[in-house]
This record gives C-alpha cells, structure tokens and sequence, in this order.
C-alpha cells in the first residue's frame, strides 16, 4: 500500500508566495518599460511644420498662384520611422473640411483647390503611434486678391 505524499503547509505557502513575488516583478517590470517608452516618445515627439503660408497670414493673387501647401515633420531625433508613421496618419481640415494630400517626397502636399477671398483655417493633426498623443497644428489665413 502506497501512501500519498502531503505537502505541509509552510512548502505550499512559499511556493505561493515566490509565484506572487515573480508576477509581481514582471508587472513592474512592464510598468517601466511602458512608462520608459511613453516618456521617451513625449520628449521626442515630432512637431509639425506648414510651409506656404506667408507669415504675413495673407495670401494675395501673385502669392496664391505660387502657393503649394504642405506639411513635414520636424523630428529632433532623426527618427525616419516615427517621422513616416506621423506624416502617414496626417489629417488636414480646412475651415472644418477634409482637405486630400498627396506623398510628395518626404511631405504630404494638401490639395487645396482653388481659394475665394477670405479667412481660413487650416488645422493638420496626426497620431505618431503606440504611447504617443495626438500632434496638431493650426494657422489662420486671408486670402486677398483685390488689387490695392
């Protein structure tokens, strides 16, 4: 006749308590390596730059016919990969509408269509990617095209 073991109660306990200690040590662990990342990616977020605004905000008719606009990315890092994912989630409104882009080289170029005279805002936000905010920026213009 075969006995069964008995594991006492102070075994059982430790082994209880060295998987909670180790769980608890990969659960911080995670915690900083997160943490480390998403504080990594706020002090290297990418800006956003608009060119083709004057920074007289007016846009007269010689200015206007000459007028591409577009939106690059300022990366203090030189992060190809981080500057690509934020310029490939870019959303360009103008005075609340979608405006289409097109990949231009290392910028998306914003297809504006013909501008009337008036005051526009122009507001491009992107998302960078895992464990980085929302990036946005506006500029307000006037087109102009009366002759003085």
């Amino acid at each position: 006749m075969r006995l069964a073991l008995k594991t006492s109660d102070p075994v059982r306990n430790r082994s209880v308590r060295r998987l909670l200690i180790t769980l608890l040590v990969a659960a911080v662990a995670a915690a900083l390596a997160i943490g480390g990342i998403a504080v990594a990616n706020a002090v290297n977020q990418p800006e956003l730059r608009i060119r083709g605004i004057p920074s007289s905000g007016v846009l007269n008719a010689a200015a206007l016919s000459d007028a591409t606009l577009t939106v690059d990315v300022v990366d203090r890092t030189d992060d190809a990969a981080l500057s690509n994912e934020a310029l490939r989630n870019v959303e360009a409104r103008l005075n609340g509408e979608i405006v289409p882009t097109l990949w231009v080289g290392n910028h998306r170029v914003l297809d504006v269509g013909a501008l009337r005279d008036g005051e526009y805002e122009l507001t491009v936000t992107t998302d960078p990617g895992l464990l980085s905010r929302e990036i946005s920026l506006s500029r307000r213009f006037v087109v102009d095209t009366t002759q003085p």
